[in-house]
């Protein structure tokens, strides 16, 4: 029998050990009072003009400083009998992007005050909470006919699938044997599972807290590797960890890369939706979550940019040799696209990477709700989840900003008859620290999400020179139709239709010169828009991705059937979708 945890609810029997293992960090337990007074913000992002005085690109960890020292000083003094706000510089993103703290906790509302202020500086462009964000809860192949029904040929009872068979014929996600479609998995970092271990190449682990990345290093790394997110009852009880609900380890990153890319044909497990294409783990999350700043930074980094050189305490990882032409992002905060998250879309798209993202999930049964960021930046390409019968899944947010839809599992909206299923992925079965091998069924936006960075890789691998824009115009232009009595029959939230990857393949084909209306060039389709994530106190974003739940996963053993016990993750926790 499969046992199931709610969010809120209590633990499985074999997770309430993990009060006893060993915690990262030593953040001190919550009082009661305490826990009234721990939604404090010591993180900024700041950018300042280009040009402005004290910030020299060719020296930007030393004036970097400087420029922050300065504007410190600048700051009008605290209120009566509260000191004024010191800033210092925690690293710098680019020569003009920093991410900078506080020299105390503020308060929601002295943190929104410090940001007008900062605003109102000549020498500053923006400044803006740096929020914790969420990772969103995931042939021969012996799972891909009895499980995924998701990469099946459409049918009667199976109106939802993506149709991969006939894509495989003409493509695999390959520009030439061996030189795969690089596809960036920004989320928890991968394990070597053994249905993935001849796609992954070298990554890097961009957490910059030590007690979120629960691997004992507080400095980046080439490890990008997932030691497992779990939140134990300890945890829970602390300052670090405030809002953040039990829960075992996701393998969230892992669950992400087998849906893209997991090994097809090799007799074991399941099949990826591009077979042929490589995965490039960047770790940005770890219990609870991470930060935005570092998620930018690895998105830089995944598509080859250059970072700037930085201090000796937080080292500057080499130029990525293996520049991603998708990226993954499964992840979801609460509020309107960051300004600091904008240009990070716009300079990785201009680099001619995709930016795919999961709209995000609610549970609750109501249809048209707002995106989450970054699905709702300029230029991303917007996934909502919906059911093995075509329904809108009904966790998933989608709204008239949506891209389109892909198969994320569960029931939908409208309660179709023989509907429910989840979606097979890898995982493993460790409840806190990594062990075996595992099969998930799994079901958010994120895995949705996972299915177009996937067929977006088979595309590329037909046609590398396509354009983000022209990745979007195939994809829409070949959505399936939503089928009779689904909720997005009637209903314009769910983007052009549902993702059939034998259409879009085709469609290529037919037209291999996509022309970009100038009306669709991606700059405004996805709504939201930057600069609005600065008003959202981070307990508001932290309390709103705890409650983007809809996930569930059940584990199986490799080489095993269907059914075996497992457990729901609440989704919300490290904002599964």
């Amino acid at each position: 029998m499969a046992l199931t945890i709610q969010a809120g609810a209590l633990a499985p029997a074999g997770l309430q050990a993990a009060e006893s293992l060993p915690q990262a960090g030593n953040t001190p337990l919550l009082t009661a009072h305490q826990a009234s007074e721990a939604a404090t913000q010591r993180r900024l992002l700041v950018k300042f003009k280009p040009g402005a005085s004290g910030v020299d690109a060719t020296l930007p960890a030393r004036t970097a400083q400087l420029a922050i020292s300065n504007l410190s000083q600048r700051l009008l003094s605290g209120a009566p009998g509260r000191p004024a706000v010191q800033l210092v510089l925690q690293r710098s993103i680019s020569a003009q992007l920093h991410v900078v703290l506080t020299d105390r906790g503020l308060s929601p509302s002295e943190m929104q005050q410090l940001i007008e202020q900062l605003q109102r500086d000549p020498l500053v462009e923006y400044a803006e909470i740096d929020p914790r964000i969420k990772p969103q809860l995931i042939p021969n192949d012996p799972l891909y006919g009895s499980r995924q029904w998701n990469l099946q040929p459409p049918g009667p009872g199976r109106e939802g699938s993506a149709n991969l068979p006939g894509a495989w014929d003409v493509a695999r996600g390959e520009v030439a044997p061996g030189q795969g479609v690089v596809v960036a998995v920004v989320d928890t970092g991968l394990r070597p599972h053994a249905d993935l271990a001849s796609r992954l190449l070298p990554g890097y682990d961009f957490i910059s807290d030590a007690s979120i990345a629960n691997d004992l290093d507080a400095q980046w790394d080439s490890d990008a590797s997932d030691p497992g997110d779990w939140i134990s009852v300890r945890d829970s009880e602390t300052a670090e960890f405030y809002g953040c609900a039990l829960s075992p380890s996701s393998w969230h990153g892992t669950m992400m890369a087998g849906t893209i890319a997991a090994v097809t044909g090799n007799g074991l497990g399941i099949a990826g939706m591009a077979p042929g294409a490589r995965l490039l783990p960047v770790r940005v999350f770890g219990k609870c979550g991470g930060y935005l700043s570092d998620a930018i930074t690895g998105v830089y980094w995944a598509v080859g940019l250059e970072l700037p050189s930085l201090p000796d305490s937080m080292r500057a990882p080499p130029v990525n040799p293996y520049p991603a032409r998708v990226i993954n992002l499964s992840m979801a905060a609460a509020g309107s696209c960051s300004a600091a998250f904008q240009e990070a879309v716009d300079r990785v798209r201009a680099q001619g990477a995709v930016v795919v993202a999961a709209t995000g999930n609610q549970d609750d049964n109501q249809a048209d709700k707002a995106l989450s960021q970054p699905a709702n930046c300029r230029g991303v390409i917007a996934v909502t989840a919906h059911t093995r019968r075509g329904d809108l899944a009904y966790y998933a947010n989608s709204s008239a900003s949506t891209t389109l839809s892909a198969p994320g599992g569960g029931f939908g909206i409208n309660q179709l008859a023989n509907d429910g299923d989840s979606i097979t992925s890898l995982g493993n079965s460790g409840l806190t620290s990594p062990l075996s091998d595992s099969y998930e069924e799994v079901r958010g936006t994120s895995i949705a999400a996972a299915h177009v960075s996937g067929l977006a890789a088979l595309l590329l691998g037909m046609q590398p020179n396509l354009s983000p824009d022209q990745v979007r115009i195939i994809l829409t232009n070949s959505a399936r139709a939503y089928p009779t009595n689904s909720h997005c029959q009637t209903n314009a939230v769910c983007g052009a239709g549902m993702l059939d990857a034998e259409a879009a393949v085709r469609w290529l084909q037919a037209n291999p010169a996509p022309v970009v209306p100038p009306d669709n060039s991606g700059t405004d389709q996805t709504g939201g828009g930057g600069g609005g994530a600065a008003g959202w106190p981070e307990w508001l974003l932290l309390l709103s991705a705890v409650l983007l739940s809809g996930a569930t996963r059940r584990r199986h053993q490799p080489g095993s059937g269907p059914h075996q016990a497992g457990c729901q993750q609440p989704t919300g926790q490290a904002g599964r979708m």
